[in-house]
């Protein structure tokens, strides 16, 4: 099931993909928000590219205003700016003579710009404009007319507009040529990218920038169009780098090469402008020519064609790739393969050290004038990473869940909060792992059975089991079954438990404690009292889910489970409470009062298996310990005669059940005289 969510988050990237494409406005307007860090940061460092110092931006800004007088200035005053400005090789002027003016000023400026020769002026295209232009104006536009293109279908797909506010013909029959000045924003409102050129009534004509770019060059451009736009652009052997198929991307500069109008008409400006291109346009914030920019919310119009020809004239162009960019949006499907198994924080490292690159490449290349996508991978990366984590949490949950369930009623609440918190020490699975092993068992429980009424013997037993049961909880075991009458437990599975052969051994005692003061209650309530036996063995297990498809269970196999269980037996043999194993005594850390009982084979298993009983602490069992002990080092020596008398006066004293089983087994083995005693009895043990 896992696995098929996995492939589910291979869908995300070509959503994003999806996304990426189709560009929707309201996604696009914080892809951009995003992508303009890119600019900002480059910015910081100042790592920005510097204009070329050949381009100069003649400005009317505050001081000219200031020192020239409100615009709009005279006509006059812009053809002296012009004939002082003609030793450049170019001036382009962002400034459109519409409406005539004062006869003699119109005059003078039609010959400053004649005088010049290298004027370019521009017009617009505007939706709503109700001037109507005369043949000869409509016939000048057309003469600039860009042709030279290979149109791969009727339909070019390129901004257009119904409308067009042109210079008067006086003005364009004397410039170099003109250009368009439009200009056309992102959705979210901001002017990114400079558009190469406009249709017109199935006419195409060049923007301003690139217009003057072609003079610039002293050649022409060549493209091949479509219905898609601009396929590919040309001048000279130079292709230039088309966005969107209609713009170029800007490529901003973070400082303009620039000079006052008012220092150039009142001659402070010394340097040659032999091999400059000059653009004269307003910078003046009053006068409302204005573009929002990733710069600036009040960024001179003036300077994205300031910028667009800077760009053109130094090659220093703002590349992107499509490919490319569909390519990291993909590469982001690596981390679908982080591991599910490792921890939340070691995974969120992984998702960091993984995302890095998608926002370092970008932010990298920015500073070597690519522009790759920046969003859009990076939102691919995030997606998945909240889909695969929030995943993550509800599989978390629903197996907090069924782990609750599973284990509340056989762990204490200390352990189960241990499992829930940390499922991942959980192996449902099956581990193999060492554990300590608790049979108990009520003596006698078939007659008992028999002699009570049926109702009676489920209290009974539910009076029983409680007490136990917690007891065994609150050593931090695991309540693995009941038996009919047994109880089978667990220390150390599911989860760790330090010191785990002590909490049997602790519980056990307890057991025997409490079944003292329930007998109390038991002559009460139901006239009887049982006595129990307790089997203790520590080893390993494999511990797991077991069961069928139907149904099934957490609890441990093998033969150290088997041992617990016939430990457990030998406590009617040897009339005992508790037995453990030699095994569960080596692990022991902390003080109990252990007896030495004997060295038996129990069925199943071929070695044997020294055994122990574990008493209470008192001064009685001390005593008992050691005289019983001694007898069984001469039980073990062969030595049955001395053993057997010693064993019968522990019994005879202390009323030691143990002692009674060793005389009787002296006896019989004095009576057979085995030729070979390694100290094991032969008889088998059930």
């Amino acid at each position: 099931m896992q696995v098929n969510r996995n492939y589910l988050l291979f869908l995300i990237p070509l959503i994003v993909i999806f996304l990426y494409l189709q560009k929707f406005s309201g996604i696009e307007i914080i892809a951009l928000k995003i992508e303009d860090t890119k600019l900002k940061l480059r910015n910081f460092l100042n790592l920005s590219p510097l204009p070329p110092e050949n381009i100069l931006l003649v400005k009317v800004d505050g001081k000219s205003v200031s020192e020239v007088g409100r615009w709009p200035w005279d006509r006059k005053v812009i053809g002296d700016l012009i004939r002082l400005l003609s030793d450049a090789d170019l001036i382009l002027l962002d400034i459109v003579f519409s409406e005539p003016s004062n006869p003699k000023s119109d005059k003078y400026l039609e010959e400053s710009i004649r005088e010049a020769g290298n004027v370019i002026l521009g017009y617009f295209f505007r939706t709503d404009f109700q001037k109507v232009y005369s043949e000869e104006s409509i016939n000048l536009l057309y003469d600039r007319e860009f042709i030279r293109y290979i149109s791969k279908s009727d339909y070019v797909d390129l901004p257009q507009l119904p409308y067009v506010e042109l210079n008067l013909p006086q003005f364009m029959s004397v410039a170099l040529s003109y250009g368009s000045f439009n200009a056309i924003p992102d959705p979210d409102g901001l002017y990114r990218n400079y558009p190469i050129m406009f249709a017109y009534k199935g006419h195409i004509f060049l923007t301003s920038a690139f217009e003057a770019y072609r003079f610039y060059k002293n050649t022409d451009y060549e493209a091949v169009l479509s219905e898609r736009g601009i396929e590919k652009l040309k001048i000279g052997k130079e292709e230039i780098p088309i966005y969107k198929n209609k713009f170029l991307k800007l490529n901003f500069y973070a400082k303009v090469r620039s000079v006052s109008a008012s220092d150039i008409l009142f001659k402070r400006y010394k340097e040659s402008l032999k091999g400059k291109v000059v653009i004269v346009g307003i910078t003046e914030t009053g006068i409302f020519d204005m573009r929002p920019t990733p710069l600036s919310p009040v960024t001179p119009g003036v300077y994205l064609h300031y910028v667009a020809l800077g760009n053109l004239i130094q090659g220093s162009f703002l590349r992107t790739s499509e490919l490319m960019n569909l390519i990291l949006i993909l590469l982001t499907s690596i981390s679908i393969f982080i591991s599910d198994k490792i921890s939340f924080r070691k995974r969120l490292t992984l998702h960091f050290l993984l995302l890095s690159p998608f926002i370092f490449i970008p932010y990298t290349l920015y500073i070597y004038n690519w522009d790759l996508s920046l969003f859009y991978p990076v939102l691919s990366y995030i997606l998945i990473f909240l889909f695969k984590e929030g995943n993550n949490v509800v599989n978390y949950e629903l197996r907090i869940l069924y782990l609750r369930r599973a284990f509340s009623s056989y762990v204490s609440p200390e352990i189960l909060e241990i499992i829930t918190k940390n499922p991942e020490k959980l192996k449902l699975g099956g581990e193999r792992r060492e554990v300590s092993v608790l049979f108990s068992d009520i003596r006698n429980f078939t007659s008992l059975s028999e002699s009570i009424e049926p109702e009676v013997l489920v209290k009974f037993l539910n009076s029983y089991f409680d007490p136990m049961t917690k007891i065994i909880l609150e050593e931090k075991g695991m309540l693995d079954k009941y038996i009919g009458d047994a109880i089978m437990a667990i220390f150390n599975a599911p989860v760790d438990v330090e010191n785990h052969a002590d909490r049997a051994c602790t519980a056990a005692l307890r057991m025997i404690r409490k079944l003292r003061e329930l007998n109390e209650r038991f002559n009460e309530e139901f006239s009887i009292s049982v006595n129990i036996g307790i089997g203790i063995n520590t080893g390993y297990v494999i511990a797991g889910n077991m069961g069928s498809t139907f149904r099934f269970e957490y609890t441990v196999v093998g033969d150290t489970v088997n041992l617990a269980s016939r430990l457990e037996g030998l406590n009617k043999i040897y009339g005992t409470q508790i037995i453990i194993s030699e095994y569960t005594k080596n692990k022991l850390k902390g003080s109990y009062l252990l007896r030495e009982l004997d060295l038996v084979v129990v069925k199943g298993k071929r070695k044997p298996t020294l055994i122990y009983e574990l008493m209470e602490f008192n001064a009685m069992n001390l005593q008992i310990k050691k005289l019983y002990e001694e007898a069984l080092k001469k039980y073990f020596n062969g030595n049955f005669s001395d053993a057997k008398e010693e064993f019968e006066r522990i019994f005879k004293v202390y009323g030691d059940n143990p002692s009674k089983v060793m005389a009787n087994r002296c006896k019989e083995l004095s009576e057979q005289k085995p030729k070979v005693w390694s100290g094991v009895y032969t008889m088998k043990v059930k």
